[in-house]
């Protein structure tokens, strides 16, 4: 392994265990740095999780039977009314399968969740980044991550923690967490996202608004509001969408 082989600090460690948990690149670093060790074991566990889903057996049941569940909102609110054991079974890992892919039942066929769903499963699949941090993204990073044809941003963003490349909707766009004055603001630059018009969204502890702003959107996402209010317009203002 070669000097230019390896990790310059926990950014690109983490980036190269995004793409591959196992890579043995990333030994070294993970020897002197217990946090992203936590990170890699994460990331490890989820695809385990993953690997574990795919690999459930699923019986046959009758059709008639998943009509008999009832749904509510919650996922993990599902209750069964009479369904066989072995049909149960079934519905649990196609219910599973249906999350890591990305889709869900209703009713009769299978429909996208929404973007501000996907964009709540991102950020909780990348908890770590929403986090109290006085630990400002080196500005090369940060350069490499939002490009000036995506973004220009001024001190007015604020104190920018995290930076990293993600993949909503097929696209990889930037992903920043930001320290507003009331805690961590995700922001995520989405210049290939077209909305018509604002769309709220929320889990009951984040709160969330995807902007429309020219060709693109932005989302930003955090648990106070007036933290999402102060972001709003330096946002919009920053953005170039010169992709």
């Amino acid at each position: 392994m070669t000097g230019a082989d390896m990790p310059r600090g926990c950014d690109e460690c983490r980036e190269r265990i995004s793409a591959d948990p196992g890579s043995e690149y990333i030994n070294g670093h993970l020897e002197a740095c217990p946090a992203c060790r936590v990170y890699r074991d994460e990331m490890l566990a989820f695809d385990a999780d993953i690997a574990r889903a795919l690999a459930v057996p699923v019986p046959e049941f009758d059709a008639a039977a998943l009509h008999a569940v009832e749904f509510d909102d919650d996922i993990f609110a599902r209750r069964r009314q009479g369904v066989p054991g072995s049909a149960w079974l079934a519905l649990a890992a196609t219910v599973l399968l249906g999350v890591l892919i990305g889709f869900r039942y209703t009713g009769e066929e299978l429909t996208a969740p929404s973007l501000g769903e996907q964009i709540l499963a991102h950020i909780d699949h990348e908890s770590g980044s929403m986090v109290h941090s006085g630990q400002a993204v080196g500005s090369e990073r940060l350069a490499r991550i939002v490009p000036a044809s995506i973004a220009e941003l001024g001190p007015e963003t604020g104190l920018v923690t995290y930076a990293q490349s993600c993949v909503i909707n097929g696209h990889s766009v930037p992903h920043l967490v930001v320290q507003g004055e009331h805690g961590p603001v995700t922001i995520l630059l989405m210049p290939h996202e077209t909305v018509a018009e604002p769309q709220e969204f929320g889990d009951g502890v984040l709160q969330g608004i995807v902007l429309p702003v020219g060709e693109g959107s932005i989302a930003i996402v955090g648990e106070d509001p007036a933290d999402l209010d102060r972001l709003r317009e330096t946002m919009k203002n920053s953005v170039n969408w010169q992709t």
